[in-house]
């Protein structure tokens, strides 16, 4: 009876330590690739391509917003969540995520995750070191059952209308606090200063789907002869 007992312990033991095990999340694997890489050309063009549209329609949005709204209310327009992904074409990358993130976090959603981590560190530890920053980073992400994602990094500059929302907590205006403390009440975004990094746009995608080559056609009569299976005709 005891031995049975302790049996079932053993064992009821074991299947829930392999069920925690399963649980546990699995870490993506991040590979960085040399940007310059000729397999990898599409994947970079996509994504800085993207990168600049990106940047140029938040900077039109924001200095629309100040200029017809107010500083304030322009808190409200830099974000990336109503942003609609391009259409996938033929023979290209297929966009599936446009994300910022920062060591400095001001929206929590923009948390990054493992890989995310790794690029943040690159671009840290260059300035840290007084060293070159990357100007985009390459990355090869790989997570168990799931296609490969790509992902292009490109550094996020803090520039000078910027400042009015990111820039010192004293030197910011008392409606712009306000929006702050009430949308963002952990934000850890303020005190930068212009042309100051601040962190990483991200373009994630898949790589292109390999063309399918056409059906082969029937080759016709060519050259004086019958096609196949079919008598020819003699003449008389």
């Amino acid at each position: 009876m005891k031995t049975g007992l302790l049996l079932g312990m053993l064992v009821g033991g074991s299947l829930a330590c392999l069920a925690a095990d399963l649980a546990q999340p699995v870490e993506p694997v991040a590979t960085w690739i040399d940007p310059d890489d000729p397999s990898v050309a599409a994947i970079r063009q996509t994504g800085e391509s993207l990168i600049d549209r990106v940047g140029y329609m938040m900077i039109y949005e924001v200095e629309r917003t100040v200029a017809d709204k107010g500083l304030a209310k322009a808190i409200e327009v830099v974000h990336l969540k109503d942003l609609s992904l391009p259409k996938p074409q033929p023979g290209q990358p297929r966009v599936t995520a446009i994300r910022r993130t920062s060591l400095h976090l001001r929206n929590p959603a923009n948390h990054p995750d493992s890989p995310d981590r790794a690029a943040l560190s690159v671009i840290d530890s260059a300035l840290r070191g007084g060293n070159d920053v990357p100007a985009v980073l390459v990355q090869k992400v790989e997570n168990p059952g799931a296609p490969a994602e790509w992902r292009v990094y490109r550094p996020i500059t803090t520039m000078p209308l910027c400042v009015k929302c990111h820039g010192p907590v004293e030197d910011l205006a008392a409606d712009v606090r306000t929006q702050l403390a009430l949308k963002y009440p952990n934000d850890r975004a303020t005190g930068y200063t212009a042309f100051q990094w601040r962190g990483l746009i991200r373009i994630s995608m898949t790589a292109p789907e390999p063309a399918v080559a056409p059906p082969a056609k029937q080759a016709g009569p060519a050259g004086g002869l019958a096609p196949v299976n079919q008598p020819a005709k003699l003449r008389p």
